[in-house]
């Protein structure tokens, strides 16, 4: 009996044994196909997970070449735009001084014309039918003269002497010539005399100015009539 025991205790010990050589196969080769998984899947998913940043990489610099097209281009632009703003700064510039050095000619003509003391103008009231008052300036000197020779009083348009009566009816009445409509011009009791009737365009205002040829020197004013009328306008 002790026997047989002994018999069954190493039958079961071995069916035990062959139990236990089982179930550590069958965990070592769930350990094999979890490690298996684990290390091939990793790898994929690795790939899975490199591959969107790889994506968001290149259209990270996708975007960051664009953008720096966008500003290159607008770069561009506002150069070109600077270019043009400052070719018509440089126009404006130039139509500006243009402009002051007209003026600036207007003005030392004035000046050469204007120099005398406006407080020694004579105004007087007149009694004449169409005379509203008469100045004299003791002042007024002759204007010069481009002619030589003989003095020949010319009321031609265009010839010299015309053009230097006018200077002078400028020079008395202040009235710049680009500003006068000449209406007359007529002599005035002798060779070396003379009276101009003119207005001013902006006012409309008119004037009768005497003028006395002096030799060698051109044509002094010696008295300016406002008148209340124009009289040779019709």
């Amino acid at each position: 009996m002790a026997k047989y025991q002994s018999r069954l205790d190493k039958r079961t010990k071995r069916n035990t044994n062959k139990i236990l050589n089982i179930m550590i196969a069958v965990v070592l080769l769930l350990i094999v196909v979890v490690g298996g998984t684990i290390v091939f899947g990793g790898g994929d998913e690795k790939a899975t997970t490199d591959a969107p940043k790889n994506s968001e990489t290149k259209d990270a610099t996708s975007d960051k070449s664009a953008k720096e097209d966008k500003d290159s281009d607008k770069s561009v632009s506002m150069e070109e735009n600077s270019d043009s703003e400052d070719k018509a700064d440089e126009e404006n510039d130039k139509e500006d001084e243009q402009k002051q050095d007209e003026s600036s000619d207007d003005s030392k003509e004035n000046v050469a014309l204007d120099g005398e003391d406006d407080s020694k103008m004579q105004v007087e009231e007149s009694d004449e039918p169409n005379v509203a008052k008469t100045m004299v300036h003791p002042d007024w000197k002759p204007i010069g003269t481009e002619q030589t020779g003989e003095h020949v009083s010319s009321y031609d348009q265009g010839t010299v002497d015309w053009q230097e009566k006018i200077k002078a009816v400028s020079y008395a009445t202040g009235i710049q010539e680009s500003n006068m409509t000449v209406w007359w011009v007529e002599g005035n009791g002798g060779p070396q005399k003379s009276m101009a009737t003119v207005t001013a365009k902006d006012t409309k205002t008119p004037y009768r100015v005497y003028l006395q040829w002096v030799d060698g020197k051109g044509w002094q004013p010696t008295k300016v009539q406002e008148l209340k009328e124009n009289d040779k306008a019709s």
